[in-house]
């Protein structure tokens, strides 16, 4: 039974340590989630700070050349933009997709300790279920052992029949 007893708490221990370990694989994913949106944001802000570029007093002031060249400049910076995000957008989804990956993993591991923890306590209580009947059936054979005893000693019972009945309780036993 302490074997039984030892599984159970190591198994309690890995189940708690496997818990904490989904919650922080929970927040990784999380994390990467987070890390997208920023992205998308600080894209955005970047090429809408682009689309101002030549208008304004400086625009009016230098002309249709000086417009149109800045309108180049923007265009070449969102470009830079775009590629710079789609780098980081592929980064972001192996991170993301590896960080997915050992919560499953993780996630299942914790599964199955679970189960194997059910299946220990199962056992066990089915043991001592066991243990109990059989003390219970010691103790009624005892009882059984002093009645008959009590039956010899009053007569009722000659010295032959009371040890062949003594010997079948105490085979029970």
């Amino acid at each position: 039974m302490g074997d039984v007893n030892e599984a159970i708490q190591s198994l309690e221990q890995a189940a708690e340590s496997l818990a904490v370990q989904v919650e922080q694989g929970r927040r990784a994913v999380q994390s990467w989630t987070e890390a997208s949106r920023e992205l998308t944001e600080s894209a955005a802000q970047a090429r809408a700070k682009n689309q101002g570029m030549g208008r304004g007093l400086g625009g009016a002031f230098f002309g249709s050349k000086y417009r149109a060249a800045m309108r180049r400049a923007a265009a070449s910076s969102n470009a830079e933009i775009a590629r710079e995000v789609a780098t980081k957008r592929a980064e972001i989804r192996e991170g993301k997709s590896q960080a997915q990956e050992q919560l499953r993993r993780t996630r299942a591991e914790l599964k199955d300790v679970k189960a194997r923890l059910r299946e220990l306590k199962q056992s066990r209580k089915t043991a001592q279920s066991k243990k109990a009947k059989a003390a219970q059936k010691a103790d009624k054979t005892l009882d059984l052992l002093k009645k008959l005893k009590e039956a010899h000693e009053l007569g009722v019972l000659t010295d032959d029949e009371f040890e062949e009945k003594r010997r079948e309780l105490v085979g029970l036993l």
